[in-house]
């Protein structure tokens, strides 16, 4: 049998709106041979089931984290605003902040690091606004990481956007492409002035995109989630939401932007009808 562990972060505002809700969720629905690793960040979650599910206080086990926020906590670049260059080349998206902050996204880079460390076999990222909603079997979530593929993701299709929708992955921790992409994963962030702050966008999915990207042209065998929903390019609809259109929507529905107060993804969303029961209701 091989281990799976699953991490997430979350901070306060998102333990209240969110974050409880899919622990529940994560110990009702999913086989108790899967275990998840929480990473809280000024926040006391309630643990619904210890045995499954370990909450560790990220200030104390992410010194890295802790060291890349005091660097870079007060330099506005790393922080949203993006320098004059970038405003020159993109004035109609230079003011969508979310696409140069770096601090705000690194909690969950950071988390990775070292949940890998703690892991074996696989190590899956999971978003905290995330919510189990059926049953997911050790076998069935299994499936989802074949042993031949070094990572897997969620892909938006070509031409839709340029970075996978980071909700879920797969970490194939016996694969060593898999450590090499790791190891360039926190060079970037440790070493930002000639990583992350060198390429067009710094928020975690744009770098991890371009990472992926970068090797995959190398070593191609990896398992895009995505790969075969998208007919036509789509920025609308179910193309900027690609995680409930995959497989993984047999189990998960994904709380993005104001579904995380209205608890659950919208009709529209999804791109043809599913079969499960608790998208019925929607």
């Amino acid at each position: 049998m091989k281990d799976i562990t699953v991490l997430t972060t979350f901070h306060q505002e998102g333990l209240d709106v969110y974050g409880q809700r899919f622990l529940d969720s994560f110990a009702t629905n999913i086989d108790k041979r899967i275990k998840l690793l929480v990473y809280a960040e000024d926040c006391t979650p309630v643990n619904p089931d210890p045995e499954q599910i370990t909450i560790l206080d990220a200030k104390k086990v992410l010194p890295k984290l802790v060291a890349f926020k005091m660097r870079w906590g007060a330099v506005p670049k790393a922080n949203g605003i993006p320098p004059d260059d970038i405003k020159a080349r993109r004035p109609r998206d230079w003011h969508k902040e979310f696409k140069w902050d770096a601090v705000r996204f690194a909690n969950k880079t950071y988390a990775v690091y070292d949940a890998v460390q703690r892991s074996k076999d696989w190590c899956v990222w999971m978003d905290a606004d995330t919510f189990v909603h059926s049953t997911w079997a050790y076998e069935d979530f299994l499936k989802q990481l074949p042993d031949n593929a070094w990572i897997t993701y969620v892909g938006r299709g070509k031409g839709s956007q340029t970075w996978p929708e980071c909700g879920f992955y797969g970490l194939n921790l016996n694969h060593p492409v898999c450590h090499e992409f790791l190891k360039e994963f926190e060079r970037v962030y440790e070493e930002a002035d000639d990583g992350i702050f060198k390429l067009e966008e710094w928020h975690d999915s744009f770098v991890f995109g371009t990472i992926l990207n970068k090797m995959k042209e190398d070593f191609p065998t990896v398992l895009d989630y995505s790969a075969n929903i998208y007919n036509n390019p789509a920025k609308t609809g179910g193309g900027g939401h690609p995680l409930i259109n995959s497989d993984l929507g047999k189990w998960i529905d994904h709380l993005k932007g104001a579904r995380k107060t209205e608890g659950r993804s919208k009709a529209k969303d999804l791109m043809s009808r599913r079969q499960e029961a608790y998208w019925n209701e929607v």
